[in-house]
């Protein structure tokens, strides 16, 4: 018989490719969406990574993390939840308003599950929530730390993805919920199309020379398909109930992209050049999304994955291996200029 799971925030980047790792599994799954239109744009997204056959076990729920409506009669009957969506915000938010949002969204979610009767629940948090100030040196972290909230290095969006698991796990134990916290740095990989292209779009802008110079700062790279497997092997794995789980924990820097690109699509527009920290200091004065970059540009901590990959035995691709994937899928939808 097959087992059924929910996914919250069906139409988004990383949501698309757990879809696709549970429904090539067997599963039946139902996605949360705002609008059950989209429904047909999702289904003809994923026609290309999943038979026709396994494609018939998708359906949707209409649902909005701001609100009650459709969440327990879409969690109903399932085996468990996997909570993806979060709230991105426009970028004007205070951390106040972006928290409270994040917060009440996951809160929302858990209490619906609660009431659904859903056994277990997988929740995609971020490496935002296992983050130290920059001065802390050459450490290696595990999922015993914490982003401490009054770090003014962690942006509204950063501090928000921390509230949120927060309260997840608060929530979780005073109410006896089986909970998993999946927390994935940077996620890169393939897109499945040219319209959900969520943060490889930043990979995009690099490839076709939409930045003048490359910016020196490690990204600490989660492959999206990997980071699909994970949210499976997690909900799958009993010795995974009550744990947290670090989802990157290797890294390349953004001029070594930029060089990959150059060496195996010569004909780009990957900048040579790269900007000195000096002048991305200078310039997020000015240009708001520089300013959450800063702090990473003298970042020498790293993260360990050792409890994925020993207590779930889950395996990385290479961040080279990453960024290629995602560069042939520009190619394949034609949007290397």
């Amino acid at each position: 018989m097959h087992k059924t799971v929910a996914v919250t925030g069906g139409g988004g980047y990383i949501a698309g490719f757990i879809i696709d790792e549970f429904l090539n599994n067997d599963y039946h799954v139902r996605v949360s969406l705002r609008d059950l239109a989209k429904l047909k744009a999702l289904k003809e997204q994923l026609k290309n990574f999943i038979s026709p056959d396994k494609l018939e076990y998708l359906s949707a729920f209409k649902a909005d993390l701001t609100t009650k409506d459709g969440w327990t009669e879409g969690f109903t009957g399932t085996d468990g939840v996997i909570h993806v969506a979060s709230p991105l915000g426009s970028g004007k938010e205070s951390a106040a308003q972006l928290r409270a949002v994040a917060e009440g969204g996951t809160l929302n979610i858990l209490q619906n599950a609660v009431t659904a009767g859903v056994k277990r629940v997988v929740m995609t948090s971020s490496l935002a929530a296992c983050t130290p100030k920059t001065n802390v040196g050459k450490v290696i972290l595990d999922e015993s730390f914490w982003s401490d909230e009054n770090n003014p290095q962690l942006d509204p969006y950063r501090l928000s993805k921390l509230a949120a698991e927060r309260a997840a796990w608060k929530f979780s134990k005073e109410n006896n919920l089986p909970l998993t916290t999946i927390l994935p740095g940077a996620v890169f990989g393939p897109i499945m199309s040219a319209g959900n292209t969520s943060s490889v779009a930043l990979l995009l802008r690099l490839i076709n020379g939409n930045l003048p110079k490359a910016i020196n700062i490690p990204l600490e790279v989660s492959d999206v398909r990997d980071l699909a497997v994970l949210h499976r092997l997690a909900l799958e794995s009993e010795a995974a109930i009550n744990q947290r789980f670090l989802a990157a924990s290797q890294t390349i820097t953004m001029p070594q992209v930029a060089q990959l690109y150059r060496t195996h699509y010569p004909h780009c527009k990957a900048p040579a050049k790269v900007f000195s920290n000096f002048t991305v200091r200078f310039l997020a004065n000015f240009v708001p999304a520089l300013r959450a970059l800063t702090p990473m540009l003298n970042r020498s901590y790293t993260h360990s994955c050792q409890k994925a990959e020993e207590l779930l035995k889950w395996r990385q691709h290479t961040p080279q291996q990453t960024m290629l994937a995602a560069a042939a899928s520009f190619e394949q939808l034609g949007l290397i200029k």
